[in-house]
């Protein structure tokens, strides 16, 4: 079977992939920049590289067939890594003779204007002028991220400042792994359809169903969504003629 390098495999998504992959019957390699071991099945190697300084990633991408990029920098460093890392990675993909560069993306990249996300879309285009091939896939938001959202929120307290008007289609990252492992099988296929979750909700209803999860008792306040807040509030980052999955943010 095909061997896959997995980069961010110790991330949300990562630690969903990496199971999957291998239950499938891929040999899987996970990237670090920390040096880790192969487990004792043979069926999980261990890479040390660095996305921005190349260190090691022509080791990494040797006698590699697929190269699955999960890895990302949402806070600090962003363009560096999301940028500048990812193209050091498929120019050493393709350097390698690499038949399938797999990156994971997400949706509405070209409308939300939040930094993070034009570096993932500059990350798209960096890949489709590269020559190799590739496949892109857009999800939306995973359902951990606004636990940590709304987790900080409360932080905060005693009341849950939300802006209320955002969207979300939530999906969990399983599903996104079971959907990511499927598309392998059909090799390079250029830019995927979008996926999303089961259903779109506000925030100010997610909030509720959170408090409620949680136990915890707060004033939940909503705010307007400002800035690059407001394309979550129009629902750029949804995809609801794409959904998918079971498990919505409730059973979640």
């Amino acid at each position: 079977m095909a061997r896959v390098l997995q980069t961010g495999g110790t991330g949300t998504l990562g630690r969903e992939l990496v199971p999957r992959l291998g239950a499938a019957g891929y040999t899987v390699r996970v990237m670090s920049r920390r040096a880790g071991e192969s487990n004792a099945a043979g069926d999980v190697e261990w890479a040390q590289a660095d996305l921005l300084s190349g260190a090691g990633l022509e080791q990494a991408v040797a006698g590699v067939d697929i190269v699955l990029h999960a890895a990302s920098s949402p806070f600090k460093n962003t363009r560096a890594i999301d940028v500048e890392g990812t193209g050091n990675l498929i120019d050493k993909s393709k350097a390698a003779g690499v038949g399938n560069f797999y990156y994971v993306s997400i949706v509405g990249i070209e409308k939300v204007t939040y930094p993070y996300y034009a570096h993932k879309l500059e990350a798209e285009k960096v890949i489709e002028a590269s020559g190799a091939p590739y496949t892109i896939l857009r999800a939306t938001q995973f359902h951990p991220l606004l636990d940590t959202f709304l987790g900080t929120l409360y932080k905060r307290g005693p009341f849950l400042i939300v802006p209320g008007a955002m969207q979300f289609q939530l999906i969990d990252p399983g599903e996104v792994a079971d959907h990511i492992v499927s598309t392998l099988r059909k090799g390079a296929s250029g830019r995927l359809p979008d996926i999303g979750g089961p259903q779109v909700q506000r925030v100010s209803e997610i909030a509720k169903d959170w408090l409620k999860a949680s136990r915890k008792r707060l004033i939940k306040i909503p705010v307007p969504a400002a800035g690059p807040l407001q394309g979550f509030a129009k629902g750029y980052n949804c995809s609801p003629e794409n959904a998918m999955g079971n498990i919505t943010w409730r059973d979640w």
